[in-house]
C-alpha cells in the first residue's frame, strides 16, 4: 500500500526561470480574522518533456504531495503531477499595451 497523499483537482501554476530550467509553483492561502490573507507557494513537479506557461489553470487527474530537501536540508513539501489538463491560460498584457 502506498503512503502518498492523492492530489486531484484545478489549480493554477506559476512558471519561473532560474538557471536555465523552468520552476513550478502554485499557491494556497488562508483567511486571517481581519479579512486579509496569508500565501504560500508550493513547489510543483510536472511530468518529464511537458511544459506551461506562467499564470496556466491546470485540473490535475492524477497527483500526489511529496518533498524535496532544501539547501539547508530543510524538508519542503512539494506536489507531483503525473497527469493533467490544460483548462486556460491568463493573457499577458504586451508592455506597449500599458497605459503609463
Amino acid at each position: 500500500m502506498k503512503q502518498n497523499l492523492q492530489i486531484v483537482g484545478t489549480t493554477r501554476i506559476f512558471a519561473k526561470e532560474n538557471n536555465g530550467k523552468t520552476l513550478y509553483s502554485t499557491s494556497i492561502s488562508s483567511k486571517k480574522q481581519d479579512g486579509t490573507y496569508d500565501k504560500m507557494y508550493i513547489s510543483v513537479q510536472l511530468p518529464k518533456d511537458m511544459a506551461v506557461q506562467n499564470k496556466t489553470d491546470i485540473t490535475i487527474l492524477e497527483g500526489f504531495i511529496s518533498f524535496y530537501k532544501n539547501k539547508e536540508g530543510l524538508a519542503m513539501p512539494k506536489i507531483v503531477v503525473m497527469k493533467f489538463n490544460i483548462e486556460q491560460q491568463e493573457e499577458e498584457i504586451p508592455q506597449s499595451d500599458l497605459p503609463f
